[in-house]
């Protein structure tokens, strides 16, 4: 009799969404406490901008270390204390005297965050097949927007009702609770867990290392990694959408109520939309990708629509800061949010055809050049909004989309790195 597959890695998967939703909590917590905190510390905008640059400059420096320690030594260690780390300093942050303390907190709780997403990506390497990457991709991601969306309304509601300083205790309990659930559900390979079947192994291994593809097997040193032109392609593309990402996520509740007159009550919990479409987006473009790479192979379907989203996306965006109405200005930035993470299945499989073995490696790179897009984007639309218009900024923005489309078209090939030493005596370790 032939034994069920069973489905012990969708809960894993599970398990990740869980883990980006409450670190998004971490992570956005200073953009719905911000206007607090400036009346409260008499901060300037310019000084909110630097505290909230700060997270990005931590965020970057764990990105490429984090994907290499988890293909090499396994994910739930640096995703551990990853988590530990950046609740510790989440919880610490309103007990900053001065905002150069203030700053400094902020950098360690990027330092700690920046290992989630290269070690996230390398147990979804190990725990799925590669022709249900883009899905499993899409479906941890949801935990993104999730986050987001509902730091926006469990914020608003913390500081109404007792004070900003509340929003970082509540956020910084979340990290070691989930720690708790992994440590007794989470493995780092399906052959750990106790309870998955066998047929399920067999089912994940089998498009994992098959012997014709010699990529699949052996693991790629550094340099065929950071020297591969797709790559490269891939990884600055992203960094075109992540630019557009946190234009929005930084400056969006400021946007609304600045350049389109809300309060900020109203303005937070209309920011929430455009995060409420991405929770639908991210698990749709995850599956497209899978069903495009399968009917027009890797290259094409990997790439299919991270191209789409990035045109319509940011076509969207342009339209929406010409808009006349604030409601339809909203529905066209809902839209853009939309196709913008409708890329992201894709984006994020990649690197499982580029190098199964090397993926956390991959994607920390994704990070570390993405996180610049992080720093660069609220300080540059700053100074935009302030020389020519908030209209200028999301100009730029689109145009960013739109350039990141061209890349992916003209740079990126998704098709396996060929080793350039063939060893063959190591497929006997795999």
């Amino acid at each position: 009799m032939e034994q069920k597959i069973g489905n012990k890695r969708w809960s894993v998967v599970v398990l990740l969404v869980i883990c980006y939703t409450f670190m998004y909590f971490g992570r956005s917590a200073i953009s719905i406490a911000g206007p607090s905190m400036m009346k409260s510390n008499n901060w300037s905008a310019t000084q909110f901008g630097l505290v909230s640059t700060a997270f990005f400059i931590g965020y970057a420096m764990t990105m490429l270390p984090a994907g290499w320690l988890a293909d090499k030594f396994g994910a739930t260690k640096v995703i551990v204390i990853g988590t530990l780390f950046w609740s510790i300093f989440t919880f610490f942050s309103p007990f900053a005297g001065t905002i150069g303390a203030f700053i400094f907190i902020r950098i360690l709780v990027g330092i700690g965050q920046g290992v989630t997403l290269p070690s996230a990506s390398s147990l979804v390497s190990k725990w799925v097949p590669r022709k249900e990457a883009g899905r499993a991709q899409g479906l941890a991601l949801i935990g993104v927007p999730l986050g987001t969306a509902l730091t926006m309304l469990i914020g608003v509601n913390l500081i109404k009702y007792f004070s900003w300083q509340t929003i970082f205790y509540f956020f910084a309990f979340l990290g070691p609770i989930w720690t708790l659930i992994w440590l007794k559900f989470g493995k780092d390979r399906p052959e750990l867990h106790p309870t998955i079947s066998q047929a399920e192994i067999d089912y994940i291994k089998a498009d994992q290392g098959q012997k014709k593809d010699i990529s699949n097997v052996l693991s790629l040193s550094n340099k065929e990694i950071f020297t591969n032109r797709s790559v490269w392609g891939a990884t600055i593309a992203y960094f075109c959408y992540n630019y557009v990402f946190y234009l929005l996520l930084t400056w969006l509740p400021t946007y609304l109520a600045m350049g389109r007159g809300f309060t900020l009550v109203k303005s937070g919990y209309f920011t929430m939309i455009p995060y409420i479409v991405a929770m639908f987006t991210y698990p749709l473009g995850g599956i497209l990708a899978d069903l495009a790479s399968k009917k027009f192979g890797q290259n094409i379907g990997r790439k299919l629509f991270p191209i789409i989203g990035l045109v319509i996306g940011g076509c969207a965006l342009f339209v929406g800061a010409r808009a006349s109405s604030a409601i339809m200005a909203i529905a066209l930035i809902s839209a853009s949010m939309g196709f913008l993470t409708l890329t992201q299945g894709g984006f994020f499989s990649m690197p499982i055809v580029f190098a199964p073995k090397n993926a956390g490696t991959i994607v920390g790179l994704y990070g570390f050049i993405g996180t610049f897009a992080g720093i660069s984007a609220p300080i540059l639309t700053g100074v935009i909004v302030d020389t020519y218009g908030y209209d200028y900024a999301l100009f730029l923005g689109a145009g960013m989309a739109v350039l990141g489309a061209l890349i992916l078209l003209t740079v990126c090939k998704v098709k396996p790195i060929e080793p350039k030493t063939k060893d063959m005596s190591s497929l006997s370790m795999s």
